[in-house]
């Protein structure tokens, strides 16, 4: 009888007390890539997980954790690149925090962020992507660090812009000797559409454009100058393209002359 004693307290040492085949509760447990999310940069969700505009050179990832989740820490690891892509992970100067991420090596890949849930159980931090192409794409999954658990795969791929463009006004007038202003609308699914891309050029009668290329604001405007500072009359043809995409729109000044007093 003291043998079966003897060997229960073993056992019970053994897996219930064990440092090592503890969970550890600074971590969470059941991961799950459906916790991760991505904002911006034209992100949309897909059955693998999410498509990505070329054209973007940061998105915000943002990691949604259950209420039991509160303060622990977390790790995501991306891996598997093809296409050419990169990715840059932006560190914090204060250790793991909920606002950026703190750099890990896994299995000689130095795509890990190791990060800590705020009090809303909320993580967000941005990638930084370059040389993306539609045929670039990588992979990422959740970890529980110590517990040893991960979750299914999600795949981060990226598409060509789908964005629509149209001028604001077809015709505007400029005043010969000044700039002429030219705005457009850029949009995606009937919606305005921020931080996209948009290149410029001319013909016509003019000077200089004020930018050769330009972000759509939060209305998904975006707006060029074109001088004509030697007063000649006329008019000039402004094409605006989503960069990397097949849209484009023109919009035309039409210069005329004032009498100063």
């Amino acid at each position: 009888m003291r043998k079966i004693v003897s060997s229960f307290i073993a056992l019970v040492l053994l897996f219930g007390a064990s440092p090592a085949l503890a969970i550890d509760n600074t971590w969470i447990t059941s991961p799950t890539r459906f916790a991760v999310s991505i904002q911006g940069g034209g992100a949309e969700v897909t059955g693998a997980g999410y498509s990505i505009s070329t054209q973007a050179q940061s998105v915000t990832l943002k990691f949604s954790g259950t209420a039991a989740q509160a303060g622990k820490f977390v790790q995501i690891n991306f891996f598997d690149f093809v296409g050419g892509v990169n990715l840059d992970l932006v560190a914090g100067n204060d250790g793991p925090s909920s606002t950026a991420c703190d750099r890990q090596t896994l299995g000689g890949n130095s795509h890990t962020c190791f990060f800590k849930l705020d009090a809303n159980s909320t993580a967000t931090f941005p990638l930084l992507l370059s040389n993306m192409s539609s045929a670039g794409q990588f992979k990422y999954k959740v970890l529980a660090g110590p517990n040893i658990t991960e979750s299914t795969d999600g795949i981060m791929s990226f598409v060509t812009p789908k964005n629509k463009i149209a001028p604001v006004l077809l015709n505007v007038r400029g005043i010969a000797g000044g700039p002429g202003a030219t705005q457009f609308l850029v949009t995606n699914k009937g919606k305005p559409s921020a931080g996209v891309r948009v290149k410029f050029t001319f013909t016509g009668v003019g000077e200089n454009l004020s930018a050769l290329n330009a972000t759509s604001d939060k209305n998904g405007i975006v707006t060029v100058y074109l001088t004509n500072l030697k007063f000649y009359k006329g008019s000039a043809k402004i094409t605006a393209r989503v960069i990397g995409g097949r849209e484009k729109a023109v919009a035309y000044i039409w210069w005329f002359k004032v009498k100063y007093l």
